[in-house]
């Protein structure tokens, strides 16, 4: 369940404000490893992210390849703000969780439609 790992809520934290820090000059592919990094051991050992890990891997190598495929990174992006969406408004989100995620699911959004 998400949102009741500390690791997840501090990686729900420094996305958003990496995201909202970054808005005007763009998230650099290294922060956005960086990010996958954090999130990938923040889901370590939770079954029901599997899916979402694999998106998450599939991406990370995709902003780390010598020509990422822009197309391929937009449609992670859009699939990764789908989930998140539906994460948010599980049975088992709550509270400031829930806007955090909903928010995240925006921005992700949001910014892979600019590529």
């Amino acid at each position: 369940m998400m949102g009741s790992n500390i690791l997840e809520e501090r990686m729900l934290e420094d996305t958003l404000s990496t995201f909202r820090d970054g808005n005007q000059g763009g998230v650099s592919p290294a922060q956005g490893v960086m990010l996958i990094d954090g999130w990938l051991q923040a889901l370590q050992g939770d079954a029901n992210m599997s899916q979402l890990e694999n998106e998450l891997n599939e991406l990370r190598t995709e902003l780390q390849a010598a020509q990422p495929n822009s197309q391929r990174i937009r449609l992670l992006m859009e699939s990764l703000a789908d989930r998140t969406q539906q994460i948010a408004e599980g049975p088992n989100s709550e509270g400031t969780w829930t806007g955090g995620l909903e928010s995240l699911s925006k921005i992700l959004r949001n910014f892979g439609s600019k590529l």
